[in-house]
């Protein structure tokens, strides 16, 4: 059981792309939005918020993170919460989170490749296994598992809705 107080929390949904994490955020936020001021932020919108100016590589992705910190402690700023949906590859940005968002929630959505391979709407697997295309986590940019993560939910064979109702399981303060 994940234990917050009240207070602002900033829920981050990570994993590779396709593993679930902007349909769960999207089910998760109408599930509790009424329970507390909260807002979604997509990784891919946040990319087009800010101009959109930073690739793909690995320094790239760890620019975006520090954007995606400064958004949500600014909105922390007004009260409002944040379940923020990011493929946050690197353990060196989520300690990093960890250090300066305050109530950081770490849910790692996880599942096998070839899973996501047939759920990748963005048609970015298969590309790069071709080596048709470059910068794609878990192929050429290693993904690295969550060592301090706060919950693992194996989204392989799971309904959306089952994810969102074992998270909510799992925070304690939405319950």
């Amino acid at each position: 059981m994940i234990q917050k107080n009240k207070d602002n929390v900033s829920i981050w949904l990570i994993g590779p792309s396709a593993a679930g994490k902007t349909t769960v955020s999207k089910l998760l936020y109408d599930e509790i939005k009424e329970q507390m001021n909260f807002v979604v932020i997509d990784g891919d919108q946040v990319r087009n918020l800010y101009e959109n100016n930073l690739g793909y590589d690995k320094v790239s992705r760890s620019k975006n993170t520090k954007r995606y910190i400064n958004l949500v402690n600014w909105l922390s700023n007004f009260n409002i919460s944040s379940i923020v949906a990011v493929i946050s590859p690197f353990e060196k940005d989520r300690d990093y989170c960890r250090k300066e968002i305050k109530n950081y929630i770490e849910i790692y959505l996880k599942s096998s490749r070839t899973e996501r391979i047939k759920r990748d709407k963005k048609k970015l697997y298969e590309p790069a296994i071709k080596g048709e295309k470059k910068n794609v986590v878990d192929v050429d940019i290693p993904y690295e598992d969550p060592k301090n993560c706060n919950l693992v939910i194996n989204t392989e064979n799971k309904d959306p809705l089952d994810i969102v109702s074992e998270i909510k399981k799992n925070l304690d303060f939405l319950n």
